[in-house]
Parts: structure tokens; C-alpha cells; sequence
């Protein structure tokens, strides 16, 4: 019978630890959870890994940048190619979930070359480029009248088409934000 008392004891207390834990003096309490995240190392890793959609979603919720309203998308292209080597998509699958987020938002695609060859073949082949990215994001769901398509071939350089280096900076692929709400949207509550 004395066993039976001191389990039913027990129990009350091993559930209430088990339920609530143990005060754990090494760990760090915080009434802000959402600054330990921000600044938490997996949170910086995940910035690094995808800078074009970290630098982009700062800009719609408001956070200054010195490219403005203009962001660089990472894709490589075979020489004189129109479509990207598909493992090199990985900011634009990014820009189409951030447009499935901002429903209002929308974007110009703007293809650029750099001067080596025929300008008039480096206006087709920037809108080539320019068309096949919005062709993706359009095939994916994105309206048609959310993104633009332009192709500037070679009449916009932004670094000396002289070296190897500055014409490796003029072959780009850039979106332009044309408007947007500042508004994700709406996630459905799980509760």
C-alpha cells in the first residue's frame, strides 16, 4: 500500500517536469524570441547561401539598398546560349515563390551583353534571355501582365567592356521592380 501511496505522488511531480522541463542555466531566456532567430547562426547561413532573395524580400518590407530598386540574377549561360544551365536557377525559383508572396508586386526582366561580336545578334540574344525568364516565371503561375521582358544587348555596360572581368559584369540578367504593395501575402493561420 506504501508503494501505491508515494507513485500516485510521483506522478504529479514527473509530469509536471516533463510538461514544463527543468531550468537549464547555460541557456539564454528571452522575451524576444524573434531577435535570437535574426541574429541566430542558422539564420546567417541561410543569408548567404540565398542573397539575392534575403536582398530582395528586405527591399519589399521596406529596408533601404544602394541598387535601388534593381537586383542581379545568378544564371549562367552557355556562350551565345538563351537558356540557363538549370542547376545555376537557384534565384530564379527564389524571385518566383517571393512573387507567390507578393501578389501585387511586379518586375522587367532586362537582359544585357557585353560587346564582343555582332550588336545586333547581343540585342537578340539579351532578349532571348530576358523572354525565357519570364516564359518560367509565366509557366509557373505568374500572370503575364506582373512581368515585362526587355533586352538591351550590349547599349547599357555597367563596367569597362575593355577587360575580361568588366565584360563578365556586363553579361547579367537584372530584375527592375516596377511596383509593389509592401505586403506579403496572407498566411492562413494553422490554429
Amino acid at each position: 500500500m506504501a508503494r501505491i501511496r508515494s507513485s500516485v505522488y510521483c506522478f504529479p511531480l514527473l509530469a509536471t517536469l516533463a510538461i514544463g522541463g527543468c531550468y537549464d542555466p547555460h541557456k539564454k531566456y528571452t522575451l524576444d524570441p524573434l531577435a535570437e532567430v535574426q541574429a541566430g547562426e542558422s539564420e546567417q547561413v541561410a543569408r548567404r547561401a540565398a542573397p539575392f532573395a534575403d536582398d530582395l524580400v528586405r527591399y519589399l518590407r521596406g529596408a533601404p539598398r544602394e541598387g535601388g530598386d534593381v537586383f542581379a540574377l545568378r544564371l549562367e549561360f552557355e556562350p551565345g546560349g538563351f537558356a540557363p544551365l538549370m542547376d545555376t536557377i537557384a534565384d530564379l525559383e527564389a524571385l518566383l515563390v517571393i512573387m507567390r508572396d507578393f501578389p501585387a508586386l511586379r518586375v522587367a526582366v532586362e537582359g544585357h551583353t557585353d560587346n564582343e561580336g555582332d550588336s545586333e545578334k547581343n540585342l537578340k540574344l539579351s532578349q532571348w534571355r530576358a523572354d525565357w525568364v519570364r516564359r518560367f516565371l509565366l509557366e509557373r503561375g505568374i500572370a503575364a501582365d506582373r512581368v515585362q521582358a526587355h533586352g538591351f544587348g550590349d547599349t547599357d555596360p555597367i563596367a569597362d567592356n575593355s577587360t575580361a572581368a568588366g565584360q563578365q559584369q556586363n553579361r547579367r540578367l537584372v530584375i527592375r521592380i516596377l511596383n509593389f504593395d509592401r505586403q506579403s501575402a496572407a498566411v492562413p493561420s494553422s490554429r
